[in-house]
Formats: C-alpha cells, sequence, structure tokens
C-alpha cells in the first residue's frame, strides 16, 4: 500500500526516495477543505515530513479550493499553462529537496490530462469517497453556495432518478488506477465526524507517513472547515440565488462568507443528511447507485466500507418548517449594506413583474410587500411584454425575453438555444452577454452534478 511505503521513505528505512509529486485529488465534498487549510497552515510539518506544499489563498472562513491554478488551467483546457506551473512548482520542491505535494478537488476528473503532464514522473495519488447518497446531498449544498442554483431537493431526487452517476460512484478513482496503476494509488472512505470519522487532516497526515499517535495529537480538535451548509442557512441562500444574479459580480461571495462563518458556528443545527429523503427515495437511490459503485470496489475493497455507513448514526429528522430569523441576523449584522441592496434588487423584480414561488418566499423573508398571486401567472414579465408589443424591438430584443422567460421556468436547454440566437444578431450586447454566461453556467452546474 501507498501508506506503507510513503511511512517506509519519510523514515528513511528504505533506499527509494519519496515519490517527486502526491496528487490529493479529493473526491469532492470529502473534507478537502479542511486538508488544503491544514497543508497550508502548517508548512513547516509538511516540510519535516518530507514535502512541499505550494501556497494558495484561503478566504475568510479558511475556505479554498487548494491548488486552483493547476486545476482550472486543465478544467479550461489549457495543458501548456498547466504544465508551466507544475514544473514551476517541481523546480522549486528539488530545490528544496522534497517532494511536492498537490491538492485539489477539482482533479478528481483530470486523470488522463494529468497522466499528459507527468508521464517522466514517479506520481503518487491519494484519494477519498464518501457514500454516493450523501454525495448527491453535498452536490446539492454546493450547488446552491457556490452555483447559485434555486431547485429544491426533490427536484433533484427526481432529476437523478433513472441516471448514471459516474462521479458520485467513485469511478474516476478508477481512471487514476489506469493512468499511474493500482499500487501508486491510496483510496480511502470517507466518514464525517458526524458519522464516527476521525479528523481527515489526521488521516491524511497518517498517509503521507506520521504515525498515528504524533497525527492524533498534533491535529487534536481541529477548527471545523468548509462544513456544509446547516439547513437553515441553505434555505435562505437558495431563496436568495433568486436576486443575486442581479447583483454586480462578487456580492453572491460575500453572502456565501456570512452564511458559511454562519453555519462552522452552529452548534445545534446540522446540514441535510439521508434523513431527509423518504425511506423510499433512497432505496430507490442506493438501489441505483450501488451497483454502479461495484467495479470501484472490486478493484479497491477497502472503499467498500463507504456502502457501510449506518443512517442510524444521523440525528433524527428536524421539522420540515425552517426558522430563517438566525442566518438573516447574521448577514444583517455582518453585511447591513449587502442586504439593502439585495432588498432594493427584489424590490425592483418585484416592481417589473417577477412572480414565481421561490421568489415571493424571499419576499416574505425580508419582510417586503407583494400581492399574492391568486393563481399561476404568465411567466412573462411586464418588462418582456413591452419589449415584445413594442415596434422599436428587434429580433435580439425578443429573443433575449424568450431567453429570460425559458429560463426562470427552468427549460435551459431551450433558453440557450434563444440566447444564442440573439447572440448573433448582437454579438456586443451586454445584457444579452450577461444571461448568455448565466445560461451557460446553470448547465454546466447541471452536468458536473449528473
Amino acid at each position: 500500500m501507498i501508506k506503507k511505503a510513503i511511512r517506509a521513505w519519510s523514515k528513511g528505512s528504505r533506499v527509494e526516495r519519496l515519490p517527486d509529486v502526491i496528487f490529493h485529488i479529493g473526491a469532492p465534498k470529502a473534507g478537502s477543505s479542511a486538508i488544503q487549510r491544514f497543508c497550508q497552515t502548517h508548512p513547516e510539518i509538511l516540510a519535516k515530513l518530507g514535502y512541499f506544499y505550494p501556497e494558495h489563498t484561503l478566504d475568510v472562513n479558511g475556505v479554498s479550493g487548494g491548488h486552483t491554478q493547476l486545476a482550472g488551467a486543465l478544467l479550461n483546457g489549457k495543458l501548456e499553462q498547466a504544465k508551466v506551473r507544475l514544473e514551476d512548482w517541481l523546480e522549486e520542491a528539488r530545490k528544496r529537496k522534497l517532494c511536492l505535494l498537490v491538492s485539489g478537488e477539482a482533479l478528481y476528473g483530470q486523470a488522463e490530462q494529468m497522466r499528459q503532464l507527468t508521464n517522466t514522473l514517479d506520481v503518487r495519488v491519494v484519494g477519498f469517497l464518501r457514500h454516493p447518497v450523501d454525495y448527491l446531498l453535498g452536490n446539492h449544498n454546493q450547488g446552491i453556495k457556490r452555483h447559485m442554483q434555486t431547485r429544491r431537493l426533490g427536484q433533484l431526487l427526481m432529476e437523478q432518478a433513472g441516471r448514471p452517476a459516474p462521479h458520485l460512484v467513485g469511478l474516476p478513482l478508477l481512471k487514476w488506477a489506469d493512468a499511474y496503476g493500482d499500487a501508486q494509488c491510496h483510496f480511502l472512505p470517507y466518514r464525517s465526524p458526524g458519522q464516527g470519522g476521525a479528523p481527515i487532516e489526521r488521516r491524511f497526515l497518517e498517509v503521507l507517513g506520521m504515525p498515528e499517535k504524533e497525527a492524533k495529537a498534533l491535529v487534536g480538535n481541529v477548527a471545523i472547515t468548509n462544513r456544509s451548509y446547516v439547513t437553515s442557512a441553505l434555505e435562505l441562500k437558495r431563496l436568495l440565488n433568486t436576486v443575486l444574479p442581479e447583483l454586480p459580480d462578487g456580492l453572491a461571495h460575500r453572502v456565501d462568507w456570512g452564511l458559511q462563518g454562519y453555519s462552522d458556528k452552529a452548534q445545534d443545527e446540522q446540514g441535510l443528511s439521508q434523513t431527509d429523503i423518504a425511506a423510499n427515495i433512497r432505496q430507490q437511490l442506493l438501489d441505483e447507485l450501488m451497483p454502479q459503485m461495484a467495479p470501484v470496489v472490486t478493484r479497491f475493497p477497502a472503499l467498500a466500507e463507504v456502502a457501510e455507513i449506518p443512517v442510524s448514526t444521523q440525528k433524527a429528522p428536524r421539522q420540515s418548517w425552517l426558522n430563517l430569523s438566525a442566518p438573516l441576523e447574521a448577514l444583517e449584522q455582518g453585511e447591513p449594506e449587502l442586504m439593502t441592496q439585495v432588498r432594493q434588487a427584489a424590490r425592483s423584480l418585484r416592481d417589473n413583474g417577477r412572480c414565481d414561488y421561490t421568489f415571493f418566499k424571499l419576499l416574505d423573508v425580508l419582510g417586503i410587500e407583494f400581492e399574492e398571486p391568486s393563481a399561476l401567472q404568465n411567466p412573462l414579465s411586464p418588462a418582456a411584454r413591452r419589449v415584445l408589443t413594442s415596434e422599436k424591438s428587434r429580433d435580439a430584443d425578443v429573443l433575449r425575453e424568450m431567453a429570460v422567460m425559458l429560463e426562470r421556468l427552468g427549460y435551459l436547454d431551450d433558453a440557450m438555444l434563444a440566447i444564442e440566437q440573439a447572440l448573433v444578431r448582437r454579438p456586443k450586447g451586454t445584457g444579452i452577454q450577461k444571461i448568455h454566461q448565466r445560461v451557460a453556467e446553470k448547465i454546466k452546474v447541471r452536468k458536473e452534478m449528473a
């Protein structure tokens, strides 16, 4: 196993040197942020173990995507840029006579590209795999937190039914094993602390070669990093996402930071768990997902533990009604000017005919008056109606409004078709470009979460 080999190398009990590089690849929603925070803030400990961990940024809550400079370049098809970045890190590691250690959950699906960049290097791969249903819940949380999703959990579960889910069940791990060899890969089952799992930082240090006793003493009771939003914060962010696209760029991040900080400190509230899924639906998911995971477990038997995590370790189901006052108050206190902008944008959308259920729910939470619809209203806003009836409107204007209407109804592919045609007719239209970017991002997130 890679764990034993690395431990031996780190103790100098073998002639062989440490590998050139170790890649920690996630998977996403399996403790990566906690690992990255520890590595970023304890470079001297890693150096003593024999590793060079390049610096990266952390946000106000200690959250990052790790080495996104490398992973982002790969995701965007910029192989040469990724190669230059990796070579720079390798050169620095060699100067220090250390093994390069890279962490990025965005590397999870990039095995083939990484193999192209490292075909002359001695590589080890470390990854964690969590229960696929927990992973699905984590994806739902992440979609709302960072990607402006507004769909409810029930909608996600309906969309997932009957669909293949390679990322959820760990199939990308097999591609890493194909690229580098099974013996070069160390894949572990992930359990959250709430499921009885040890701190992920401690487990990672043990993989790198630190004895269990030392790792346990060093890590101790570490602060929670990038915890899934608690349910009240998640619902508030889901509602706010209906307004945030109308605000200047960057403000959504400030809302996220505020709600992340609230969630990390909320001791009396939990995030979504499998107990939030009806028993029959959960069983249906298990019946569909577990057979898909079989090739991973067959090849790496230690991962069989992933499927054995009992739901009974989770807390009891919560009440269906959520009190959003606490996370809202946290935002009001931390970002008062931002919340003023949110309310102004919400009133403007109300006055221009926004009338979907999620939006009305947000208005209610924010204490903004609105006229309750007596029946399902036409999805066209008054502003859209004015455009469609104006003699001055051009094809690009009509297509733009059609795209917005289709987007609100959830028909993203049709919305993209309409906005692309609008862009053809008015390629320099900033409003059209913004809508196109927004719809493209939603489609991208939908594909990533599939």
